[in-house]
């Protein structure tokens, strides 16, 4: 029910923002909005394709959101 799902939305805050902060730390031109764009459309998609109740936009994936910046620039 709701009150699982906002458990497990609530433990993966801080593990995003980390990797956010991580990303940004290579990318600090880049924009909170570009940084946040790029992660999601570098997750691992799990569950239903696309943004999903269960799981959201997927798995945060660092080197993945590093790649993407480094090859298609920010917010691609």
């Amino acid at each position: 029910g709701w009150r699982g799902f906002r458990c497990v939305l609530f433990r993966s805050t801080p593990h995003v923002a980390a990797v956010a902060a991580l990303v940004w730390s290579y990318f600090p031109s880049c924009s909170g909005d570009e940084i946040r764009k790029s992660l999601r459309k570098s997750a691992l998609d799990l569950g239903d394709p696309g943004r999903d109740d269960k799981y959201g936009h997927g798995l945060v994936q660092a080197k993945a959101a590093f790649d993407r910046i480094a090859k298609h620039g920010v917010g691609n």
